[in-house]
C-alpha cells in the first residue's frame, strides 16, 4: 500500500515536471519569438527612419536652389539641411549629409546619405534636377509696348550659348511680334545684328551687298547660330529675313521678374530698395510734375554713389551743361562711347522718358505704369517736352507723340538693356540706333530681392532618375 501511494506520488511529480518543462519551453520559445518581432520591428523602424531621413535630405537640397536661384547646385550649401530633416531627439544618433554633383549640361544630381551614427546602418537616394538659366534681361530690349525703329540700327546682341555650345542669339524679347516695327520713309534704312562673322548668303535679300554690309555687321568675340542673326531692309523684302533672335513672351511680367513680386508691390520695392547710400529716388510721389534736365538728376545721383535711381513721373533727358555729362549714364556729349566698369539701374515709373537728340544710355533702364496715372496725361508730357524742343509747333505736329511713351529724336546709343513696360503705348526710336547687350552694366546690382536676378534659373526634378543604393 506505501509502495502504491510512493509510485502514484512519483508519477503525479514527474507529470508536474513534464508539465512544467512544457510549459517553459512554449514560455522561452514565445518569449524568444517576441524578441525576435521586436528586434525585427526595431530594424524595420531603424530602416524607416533612415530613408526618410534621406528622402528629407533630398527635398531639402531642392528647397535650397530654388530659394537662392542663381547659383549653382554645386557651389550651394547643404549643412542646414540636418536640422531641417531631423528632429531634435534623432540628432545624436543619426548623421545626414547632402551633396552635389554635376551630371552634364543643366543637370544635376543630389545624393542623400542617411547613417546611424553609432551604428551601421545608412541609406543612401539620389535624384536629378535640372536648372535652366533665366535672365530677367535676356536681349537688348525687353517691351510690352509697341516697339517702332526709325532708321539704320545696328545691334550686338546676347550671345544666349545653349547647353550644346551653340549661341542662341537674343537680340530682342517682344509680348507681340506684330508690335514689332522696323520701318522708314527712307528706302534702304537696315537693321542689322552683329556677330564676329556678319551674314552669309541666304541671311540676306539676294540683291544685298554682303561685302559692304559685312563692314558695319562685324562685331563682337562670337557668332550666332543659324536662325537667330534677323536682317531687314526698308523697301526690299521687308521682314522676310526676321529670325528667332527676336523672341516673344506673350506672358512677361517684367516687374515681377526684376523684383521677385507683383506690380501693385511697387511701392515698398521703391521704398525698400532704392533708399540707402547706394540709391536715390527722384521727385518722389509727384508723378504730376515733370523731371526737366533728368540727365542732370541721374548723373549727379550717380556721381554721389547710387547705382540704384528711381524716378516717379516723366523724364526729360535734358542737360544745363552737355559736357558735364561726358562718361555719365546718361551722356548727352559723346553718347557712342561705352563706358566700362559703369553698373547703374535706372526705373522710371508712370512717367515717359524723352530725349531731343542724340543719347547715350548705359545701364539697365527699366519704364512701367501702374495704371494710378492715366495714358493721356503721361503722353501730353511727351508733347510738352517736344514743343519745349521745337518739333511741336501745332496740333498737326503734336499728333504722333500722343501715343509715346519712350522717344528720342536722334541717335541712341544703348549700352546694357532697355525695358519698357507700357502697353498701349510706343516705344520709338527715331534716328539711329546702335547698341551692345552688356550685363555687366546691371548684372551686379539687380536687385538683391528679386525673383530670377540676373542669372537666376529656373528648378526643376528630372523624372524617372530616382535610385536608392
Amino acid at each position: 500500500m506505501e509502495q502504491n501511494r510512493k509510485s502514484a506520488g512519483f508519477l503525479t511529480l514527474m507529470v508536474a515536471v513534464m508539465l512544467l518543462l512544457v510549459g517553459s519551453y512554449a514560455f522561452f520559445e514565445s518569449a524568444d519569438s517576441s524578441l525576435f518581432l521586436m528586434k525585427r520591428f526595431q530594424n524595420t523602424l531603424a530602416a524607416k527612419k533612415l530613408h526618410w531621413a534621406a528622402q528629407g535630405g533630398l527635398e531639402c537640397a531642392f528647397a535650397v536652389n530654388k530659394q537662392n536661384t542663381g547659383v549653382l547646385p554645386t557651389l550651394q550649401s547643404y549643412t542646414d539641411c540636418d536640422k531641417e530633416v531631423l528632429p531634435v531627439g534623432e540628432r545624436e544618433t543619426l548623421d545626414l549629409r547632402v551633396t552635389a554633383e554635376s551630371v552634364n549640361g543643366s543637370l544635376y544630381n543630389f545624393k542623400s546619405k542617411a547613417s546611424e551614427s553609432h551604428g551601421r546602418g545608412e541609406r543612401i537616394v539620389s535624384k536629378n534636377i535640372e536648372v535652366t538659366t533665366k535672365s530677367v534681361m535676356p536681349g537688348i530690349f525687353k517691351t510690352s509696348s509697341m516697339l517702332r525703329l526709325t532708321g539704320d540700327f545696328a545691334l550686338l546682341p546676347n550671345k544666349n550659348t545653349n547647353k550644346d555650345g551653340k549661341n542662341e542669339c537674343i537680340t530682342m524679347v517682344v509680348k507681340d511680334k506684330k508690335n514689332f516695327v522696323h520701318s522708314d520713309s527712307t528706302v534702304n534704312s537696315k537693321l542689322i545684328i552683329r556677330d564676329n562673322d556678319g551674314y552669309s548668303e541666304g541671311q540676306v535679300p539676294p540683291s544685298v551687298d554682303l561685302a559692304a554690309l559685312n563692314n558695319s555687321a562685324k562685331l563682337g568675340d562670337f557668332s550666332c547660330a543659324p536662325g537667330y542673326q534677323s536682317f531687314n531692309q526698308v523697301g526690299t523684302r521687308e521682314g522676310e529675313y526676321l529670325a528667332n533672335d527676336i523672341d516673344e513672351d506673350p506672358a512677361m511680367d517684367m516687374f515681377k521678374d526684376l523684383f521677385g513680386v507683383s506690380k501693385d508691390k511697387w511701392k515698398e520695392v521703391r521704398d525698400s530698395q532704392f533708399t540707402g547710400s547706394h540709391a536715390a529716388i527722384i521727385n518722389k510721389d509727384n508723378t504730376g510734375v515733370m523731371v526737366e534736365n533728368c540727365a542732370d538728376k541721374i548723373n549727379k545721383a550717380y556721381k554721389n554713389g547710387a547705382k540704384r535711381i528711381w524716378i516717379d513721373g516723366s523724364c526729360n533727358l535734358g542737360s544745363t551743361d552737355t559736357p558735364a555729362t561726358d562718361g555719365m549714364p546718361i551722356d548727352l556729349n559723346t553718347p557712342a562711347d561705352n563706358k566700362t566698369g559703369m553698373e547703374v539701374m535706372i526705373v522710371v515709373r508712370d512717367g515717359i522718358i524723352y530725349s531731343a537728340g542724340q543719347v547715350g544710355i548705359s545701364g539697365l533702364v527699366y519704364q512701367f505704369k501702374t495704371g494710378e496715372r492715366a495714358d493721356s496725361a503721361m503722353t501730353a508730357d511727351m508733347v510738352a517736352s517736344c514743343e519745349k524742343a521745337g518739333f511741336c509747333s501745332s496740333s498737326a505736329h503734336s499728333a504722333p507723340y500722343k501715343n509715346k511713351a519712350f522717344y528720342t529724336h536722334g541717335a541712341l546709343y544703348a549700352f546694357g538693356g532697355l525695358a519698357v513696360d507700357m502697353p498701349d503705348l510706343v516705344f520709338e526710336v527715331f534716328g539711329s540706333l546702335w547698341a551692345e547687350y552688356d550685363i555687366s552694366k546691371w548684372q551686379g546690382i539687380i536687385s538683391p530681392g528679386g525673383g530670377a536676378g540676373s542669372g537666376g534659373s529656373s528648378v526643376k526634378w528630372k523624372e524617372g532618375t530616382w535610385r536608392d543604393q
